[in-house]
């Protein structure tokens, strides 16, 4: 898996039709990769939101992680 570092930017892409949004990195912690208001499993990429019910299994979109 790519090493990240804060400042990094990376894609984000919504939903099966692959619209990208690029994000800064401003935080990393064991299991996440944050960008502001977004965050993202570091193993699969997924973007875990609470109130959507997206999790590291189940999302709605998905940062590049390769």
């Amino acid at each position: 898996m790519k090493q990240f570092n804060v400042g990094d930017s990376i894609i984000r892409y919504i939903t099966s039709e692959k619209i990208p949004m690029e994000l800064k990195i401003t935080e990393i912690t064991e299991d996440k990769i944050i960008c502001d208001d977004w965050k993202f499993d570091r193993k699969t990429g997924a973007e875990i939101d609470e109130e959507l019910g997206w999790n590291e299994y189940f999302s709605g979109s998905y940062m590049e992680i390769d």
